[in-house]
């Protein structure tokens, strides 16, 4: 090892040289002769390649000599990659793939510009008539309830009245002046109300007056019998008798009486159930595909007790006497719908449809007499809405193709039926002129 490579190399020269002068022992067959002839002919140049520690000194190589580098046995001796270039090649490379799949794309899926138009609306009525309609026969149906009274009445004490008679037996007339006291037979004070003024008397006939009185204490018992008073008073050959039993003598008490509102609850739900009675009586005579319209019912209602009148019960009676026409309703939905439509064309013009169904309600129907048609009154209320139709669609596409958002929204804004209207699509780009890329959306607000 410690020899130098420049002594390593004559060494190895100079063996090289003995081998090619030493004549070979044994004699070849023909064919490696042939061969080694071959093969010394082919030789042209004989390289020698040293290895050695890179630590060692470097010699210099003979100007003849080919340069060579050395390096490990087991080193990897593949030229380094670019990783830089590399990473802008694929870069390039997706861009360049990107902008064809973005091509491709928009060819298949181009960008649409949705415009959305908020169409007007407008709710149209009409009242009108219509000959239309057949009657029914009147009938009657009566019910009867009898409920509790719910007035309550009092009454005070009062006194008994009646009439004292004074009998005269003189020959001379006699004035019994008024608030004479007399007493019956069972007790009862009373008192005169006035003077009575007696003739003479000419036995066996006796002069005589009438006078009112009453009886001085409250209450029933003041309602003396006749002649509970027979009784001389007052002057000589004068006597007094009540010949009529008395009355009007009233003890103190509450009771009850009919309240009107007595009356009025037993009549509402009689009323109610009558109603339900005429209507089902009147259903049972409907032809298909008719309607029942029942004219105005007059009911009746009585009672066996007067309002005030003292009493714990009260019955209530109503009667009521009706009658009804029926028509068809499929008749009166397609005229009132065809005057309704008449008008809206009047009103509104051209480009607005009828949204839904017309609702029709009867107001009122009449009927005079028999022979006589029945006129309905009827309502009719519909909505009409602009008409967005394809037609339409395509001539607003045609009118905002190329232009920016703005101009678009404006000139939708001018345009009759047209509540409002807003474009999906960039500010700072025009709408594609080819209307295929323009999609038109209507709505109805109601």
């Amino acid at each position: 090892m410690s020899e130098t490579l420049e002594g390593q190399i004559n060494r190895i020269l100079a063996g090289m040289d003995e081998q090619e002068n030493q004549e070979p022992d044994t004699e070849l067959p023909p064919e490696d002769t042939e061969s080694s002839t071959r093969a010394s002919d082919e030789i042209q140049d004989v390289y020698v390649l040293v290895v050695r520690d890179r630590e060692r000194a470097t010699v210099e190589p003979p100007g003849d000599a080919i340069e060579t580098t050395l390096v490990p046995e087991n080193a990897d001796t593949r030229e380094p990659f670019d990783t830089g270039a590399i990473a802008t090649g694929l870069f390039f490379l997706c861009l360049v793939f990107s902008c064809l799949a973005l091509q491709l794309y928009l060819a298949f899926h181009p960008f649409i510009a949705t415009v959305t138009i908020m169409a007007k609306s407008q709710q149209i009525s009409l009242n009108g008539t219509l000959y239309l309609g057949r009657p029914f026969h009147p009938i009657t149906l009566s019910q009867s309830q009898t409920v509790t009274t719910t007035g309550k009445g009092h009454q005070d004490a009062t006194q008994a009245h009646g009439t004292i008679t004074f009998y005269n037996g003189q020959f001379a007339g006699v004035t019994i002046a008024a608030g004479t006291l007399l007493t019956g037979a069972s007790g009862i004070q009373v008192m005169t109300d006035q003077d009575a003024v007696l003739p003479a008397g000419n036995p066996p006939t006796y002069g005589q007056a009438s006078v009112a009185a009453h009886a001085l204490a409250s209450g029933t018992r003041g309602n003396i019998p006749a002649y509970d008073i027979t009784q001389a008073c007052c002057a000589i050959s004068v006597l007094a008798k009540n010949t009529q039993p008395w009355t009007g003598g009233q003890d103190e008490r509450d009771f009850h009486t009919v309240a009107k509102s007595d009356i009025s609850r037993a009549a509402s739900p009689l009323k109610k159930t009558l109603a339900q009675s005429v209507s089902g009586a009147f259903q049972g005579q409907l032809k298909p595909n008719e309607q029942l319209y029942i004219l105005p019912c007059a009911p009746t209602v009585m009672s066996d007790h007067l309002p005030g009148e003292e009493a714990t019960q009260v019955q209530v009676r109503v009667s009521e006497t009706c009658s009804a026409v029926s028509y068809d309703k499929d008749t009166l939905q397609a005229q009132a719908t065809a005057f309704l439509s008449t008008q809206a064309a009047t009103k509104l013009g051209t480009g607005y449809s009828l949204v839904g169904d017309v609702q029709v309600t009867v107001t009122q129907a009449t009927h005079t007499q028999q022979n006589t048609p029945v006129v309905l009154s009827f309502n009719a209320l519909g909505t009409w809405v602009y008409s967005v139709n394809s037609v339409e669609q395509q001539r607003i596409k045609s009118l905002i193709a190329g232009k920016t958002k703005q101009e678009a929204e404006q000139l939708l804004a001018s345009m009759p039926g047209i509540e409002q209207a807003s474009i999906r699509w960039g500010d700072d780009t025009k709408l594609p002129k080819n209307t295929e890329y323009i999609r038109v959306v209507g709505m109805y607000g109601f």
